[in-house]
């Protein structure tokens, strides 16, 4: 089966502008409160934590998923309703959905969650398979990126601790997956970008069946230069940017 990464649309015809966000309002002292939700890590809450709401650029638009790069929004997913109901299906145990009404045009529209996932699915990971890099510091100073030879969960994970004490960073960019996965939704961490959402060819049909407008999927299998170069397959699927 194939699997797909869900990306942010790049096109301003559906987007009405990219950085569809261009402020947050927030709640709290975003630095000091705990139960602020940037605060909190990837681990399932059991309060209610405080939530932001984005202010959309006056020429966006109310896509089912909008590009909020600010504080409040690290990582996470602000999706619509009608996209809500088709993850959260297939995402129990998995992650929480937290009211996160938006402003638009001086308006307060309400049917807007921010999805905050809790439990990731690395078991999935064909680790031999996939291009590991990490970011090592040169001895004449400077930096270089090098390729990881990683055989498995284990041995990712011990990986990210030794890099992680020489403040070094590990990334997945070219992922690819064992053959068992009998799950329509997956979430990753440790990959290019972060954390990634990943669905099923056969949740991507149904995602664009529902008309779901302000996403884009990319194939798993290649990296984020891979799929944004001039010519590439991104331009062949949703057209030049």
């Amino acid at each position: 089966m194939k699997f797909y990464a869900i990306r942010n649309s790049v096109n301003n015809k559906i987007v009405g502008d990219y950085n569809q966000v261009v402020t947050a309002i927030h709640h709290c002292d975003v630095w000091e409160n705990p139960k602020f939700i940037d605060r909190i890590d990837f681990v399932k809450i059991g309060f209610e934590p405080i939530i932001s709401n984005a202010v959309l650029e006056k020429k966006a638009k109310l896509t089912d998923l909008i590009n909020a790069n600010c504080i409040g929004f690290g990582l996470r997913l602000l999706i619509s309703d009608k996209l809500k109901h088709i993850l959260e299906k297939e995402s129990v145990n998995k992650c929480q959905f937290f009211k996160s009404p938006v402003i638009f045009q001086n308006n307060k529209i309400d049917n807007y969650w921010l999805l905050h996932p809790f439990k990731f699915d690395m078991e999935y990971v064909d680790f031999p398979k996939s291009k590991i890099s990490v970011r090592v510091k040169k001895d004449g100073g400077g930096t270089e990126i090098k390729n990881l030879s990683i055989n498995s969960e284990n041995e990712f994970i011990n990986s990210l601790s030794f890099h992680k004490e020489r403040m070094e960073i590990i990334s997945i960019t070219n992922i690819r997956l064992n053959d068992n996965v009998n799950e329509d939704f997956l979430i990753l961490r440790h990959l290019e970008g972060g954390i990634k959402y990943i669905v099923s060819e056969t949740l991507k049909e149904q995602i664009e069946l529902s008309d779901c407008t302000g996403i884009e999927f990319q194939p798993i299998g290649l990296s984020l230069n891979e799929w944004l170069m001039p010519n590439g397959e991104r331009e062949k699927i949703y057209g030049k940017i």
